[in-house]
């Protein structure tokens, strides 16, 4: 439209200029015909929608009986035991996460600790040796192009949230099950995971399901 007024003369122009105004002045929302709103409700997919596999090389699982930070949980990896740390499993093994669902869990360790409340947990990852494949087969990596933005050390310590503090009773097993939340642990860069790649915020929950003989 703005094309072809440009070709009329400027006589024509302001001619047309008052009949325009008015129209737009007078013409107050609601006059004329009525047009439709449609309003709708979607989700969006989950993230694991889009992936095949999350593989996460987890090295160590340590706890200890004081509360840890992230900060804390990320500190002396080689040395757990000057801050208090005591190992609990040691898998050195790659795990496909997304495989842990409705109900399945993996076995990474156990040992005998003295009996009392735990209020520390932290999970070692090394990840150089870990990476998420989309369903297309495409594999990111620290490394690759599009990435998943990992922590840049070849070994990181990731707090583990409790529900609860874990109560380790003598003569008897506790079972403390980790639930890495993949949906919030990894955020889009960008628009699309294939072209930006991915962004690991790690969010890892840790449940005491129950005491037994």
């Amino acid at each position: 439209m703005h094309g072809r007024l440009s070709l009329l003369g400027a006589g024509a122009l302001a001619v047309l200029a008052l009949p325009l105004a008015c129209s737009e002045s007078t013409s107050p929302p609601g006059d004329g015909a009525n047009g439709m709103v449609v309003v709708k409700l979607t989700d969006a997919p989950f993230l694991t929608d889009s992936l095949r596999s999350v593989d996460i090389f987890v090295v160590r699982v340590e706890g200890r009986v004081a509360a840890a930070d992230s900060a804390e949980a990320d500190a002396n990896l080689d040395d757990g035991a000057s801050g208090g740390w005591r190992v609990l499993a040691s898998p050195n093994t790659m795990y496909d996460v997304l495989a842990l669902q409705n109900g399945a869990t993996a076995t990474l360790g156990s040992t005998a600790i003295a009996a009392g409340t735990y209020n520390g947990f932290r999970l070692i990852i090394d990840p150089s040796k870990s990476s998420v494949t989309l369903k297309n087969g495409v594999i990111l990596s620290g490394s690759s192009s599009p990435s998943v933005t990992f922590p840049s050390a070849s070994r990181s310590g990731i707090k583990i949230l409790l529900a609860e503090p874990l109560q380790v009773v003598g003569d008897a097993t506790t079972t403390l099950v980790v639930d890495f939340d993949v949906n919030n642990s990894f955020v889009m860069r960008g628009n699309a995971i294939a072209q930006n790649g991915l962004l690991f915020k790690p969010v890892i929950k840790g449940t005491m399901v129950g005491t037994g003989g």
